[in-house]
């Protein structure tokens, strides 16, 4: 992960009932995974696959400026102190500023900010972002991004916050785990997460799980059951509500080449015999090495090359050869096969058998 040093961040968690604040510091990643309830946290960990808990071995063992907690501001300090089941941590990510939002320990999204943070020093962006977060006055009830001097919205953590705020209300309510569902937005080409059909927060291209799958459908089905099973320990859902049905894929069908539809040139009948062991190995009249365990077979006059179907007139049985040598020697034969071919049609044993020749295009 590419970070980078964020200053002014202050290294606490603020939460506040009625303006009144508590400060928790964050002294090792032990602290992190600490439960602010009295639910156990380290048993949700440990029932929920691994890859929901890998972000947090991310975790530096010494809390450093690069990964650090971010604050709330006013507008958002609205849950008791035991109805705060939420961590946000910002940091640098691929040069764009990020917040991954923790429940009960688990990472459960990541928001990516909007623009690339500024790399010039004397222009310390982030600084001065996190100064306005944890100054509510400069921060305008209900508008859900943040700017800076420059004008730039680097809006992770204001994003992050505003879902952590909602999902330690809905903590607060004992909402039905079981109400929190997913779906396709078609509108927006994004997947909306939803409390008793309200939207909570879409997954889209800047909203992502903290372990990504690279597949957003993926991700939002695992995000919206990791907040089911973090908050009220609900079943996991098997699939995302009003998807469009997938793109039947184009079917190329495939013409088998049937032997038995081969156009027929020509046709002879007479005796065939076979040849084997003696010449295996040896050149052919083509040029080629004989091959007993290959359908070729000899002939005196077509050309190297050409197809001929053998059939047995006495079972029906069929082979196609390919002719690729010069016989046979002996009268009275039109044709003399390889090994395997003979076995094929049933004149192995016998050594010779009346056959059928159709030379094929």
């Amino acid at each position: 992960m590419n970070q980078k040093i964020w200053g002014g961040i202050t290294v606490s968690v603020l939460t506040t009932v009625l303006g009144a604040t508590i400060s928790i510091p964050v002294s090792s990643a032990e602290t992190v995974t600490q439960t602010v309830t009295g639910n156990s946290d380290a048993q949700l960990a440990e029932e929920l696959p691994s890859s929901a808990t890998a972000a947090i071995e991310k975790l530096p063992a010494q809390p450093t400026p690069e990964f650090q907690v971010a604050e709330f501001p006013e507008q958002l300090r609205t849950a008791k102190p035991d109805e705060i089941i939420t961590n946000i941590y910002a940091y640098e990510l691929a040069g764009r500023q990020a917040a991954t939002l923790y429940v009960r320990s688990i990472p459960v999204l990541t928001f990516l900010g909007s623009q690339e943070i500024n790399a010039d020093p004397t222009k310390d962006i982030v600084a001065t972002e996190v100064e306005k977060i944890a100054t509510p006055s400069s921060v305008a009830p209900g508008n859900a991004t943040i700017s800076d001097a420059n004008g730039s919205e680097n809006d992770s953590i204001r994003r992050a916050q505003v879902v952590a705020a909602r999902i330690n209300e809905l903590h607060g309510k004992n909402v039905n785990a079981e109400s929190i569902t997913v779906r396709w937005n078609g509108s927006y080409k994004s997947y909306s997460i939803q409390v008793n059909g309200e939207e909570l927060v879409q997954v889209d291209e800047n909203t992502i799980l903290p372990d990504t799958t690279k597949d957003l459908a993926e991700d939002a089905l695992q995000a919206t059951n990791r907040l089911r099973r973090l908050i009220g320990y609900a079943p996991p859902l098997k699939e995302i509500a009003d998807l469009p049905p997938a793109p039947k894929p184009r079917t190329v069908q495939k013409v088998a080449r049937s032997t038995t539809r081969r156009r027929v040139r020509s046709q002879m009948r007479g005796m065939a015999s076979w040849y084997g062991p003696g010449f295996h190995g040896r050149r052919t009249a083509s040029g080629e090495r004989f091959n007993q365990y290959a359908l070729t077979a000899a002939h005196r006059t077509l050309r190297f090359g050409t197809r001929v179907r053998v059939t047995n007139m006495r079972n029906g049985r069929s082979v196609i050869v390919r002719i690729n040598d010069r016989g046979p020697h002996t009268r009275n034969r039109i044709i003399d096969l390889s090994r395997a071919a003979a076995r094929v049609i049933g004149v192995e044993r016998s050594g010779t058998g009346a056959v059928r020749l159709e030379v094929l295009y």
